[in-house]
């Protein structure tokens, strides 16, 4: 049964708990017990009352609002985190806020602070969600915690200020990625980075480092190259790769990400280098274009759906509380995808 003029006492008669009982859950407010807990959000989702946010702003200070703080409308990365988030707020009966913040523009401290102040004159957010490479900007954290806004970040960092963070061990999977190829016989591996001002760029490299020399090769520096996380820087890597004499080219190349893996697999194409016979192709993240390109490439599956829904179950959480985020990381799980763009290594 739903109906679009159901009210808070409708839910507790539901539930068969008091308004008083209802209210503190809608609110995340402790030490209700979890069975009550349950029945009140298994009457929210049956009858589908949606809480009034504005209503319950006004009963309190907060604003029953997160800002997810974008840099793209493009990216694949983004759009998912952002439906995740927005799922698990709408349950809650939060709104969710998608606030582009353009860095190029928006340069400086000052500058920075003046820009979050008009931001927090509209209605000081009850959390925000920062994405790469936002998630990696000490400048902004640091603003954050002076207005005291609890914030989550997504993806890996080392920013320490009490805020939150939902990732996956980069790292462990990008040497899981790199031992893939070399399980397949490959010694000749590049390497093509993202972003420089991303962590996940040089965590991503230490663990494709490692699995190479734990299997006592060295990799070489011709072999590595700079990249931006897009299309087009991997094209050019895949075209300047090879380009080097034939004796020098790599039988495999892992890409720090899907589309610059997808540029690569062009670039060979182009080339008349057969993936995966002549030329394996690995990825990283699993967004749209790693199944819609042919060969279907080979990656590494973030939950990019479920870093939305649990940070803005953190959030949500904290919501209210006097404190902020107290340091906590989510580790979610990561699977290696084997696709059509890996193979053994040429003879």
């Amino acid at each position: 049964m739903k109906h679009s003029m159901t009210k808070m006492i409708d839910v507790a008669r539901h539930a068969g708990v008091s308004l008083k009982t209802v209210s503190r859950v809608l609110n995340n407010e402790p030490h209700v017990q979890s069975a009550l807990r349950e029945k009140v959000r298994d009457a929210v989702r049956e009858l589908g009352y949606v809480p009034s946010a504005s209503a319950r702003s006004l009963r309190s200070n907060r604003t029953y609002s997160i800002h997810l703080f974008s840099h793209s409308l493009r990216s694949n990365f983004v759009n998912s985190v952002q439906f995740g988030a927005l799922q698990t707020c709408q349950v809650a009966g939060y709104r969710m806020v998608v606030t582009m913040l353009d860095q190029a523009k928006i340069t400086g401290a000052e500058e920075l602070r003046a820009w979050f102040q008009t931001l927090v004159n509209s209605g000081k957010p009850d959390g925000v969600i920062l994405v790469p490479p936002m998630s990696n900007d000490p400048e902004i954290s640091k603003v954050m915690t002076e207005m005291g806004i609890p914030v989550v970040r997504i993806g890996p960092n080392d920013i320490e200020d009490g805020g939150g963070t939902v990732t996956i061990d980069d790292r462990a999977a990008a040497t899981e990625a790199t031992q893939h190829l070399l399980d397949l016989g490959h010694e000749r591996i590049a390497f093509v980075r993202g972003k420089e001002d991303q962590d996940s760029t040089h965590v991503r490299f230490r663990g494709f480092t490692e699995a190479v020399e734990a299997a006592g090769l060295t990799v070489d520096p011709d072999l590595v190259r700079p990249g931006t996380f897009d299309f087009e820087s991997g094209l050019a890597a895949g075209n300047d790769l090879l380009a080097l004499p034939e004796s020098r080219r790599p039988t495999a190349v892992f890409a720090a990400n899907d589309h610059m893996a997808a540029g690569v697999l062009v670039a060979a194409l182009k080339a008349g280098v057969q993936v995966p016979a002549e030329l394996s192709i690995i990825g990283f993240d699993d967004s749209e274009i790693a199944e819609t390109m042919w060969p279907a490439l080979t990656t590494v599956r973030q939950p990019l759906y479920e870093f939305g829904s649990v940070a803005m179950e953190m959030l949500i959480q904290n919501s209210g509380k006097k404190t902020l985020i107290d340091g906590e990381t989510k580790m979610l799980p990561y699977v290696l995808v084997n696709r059509q763009s890996t193979g053994q290594a040429p003879d």
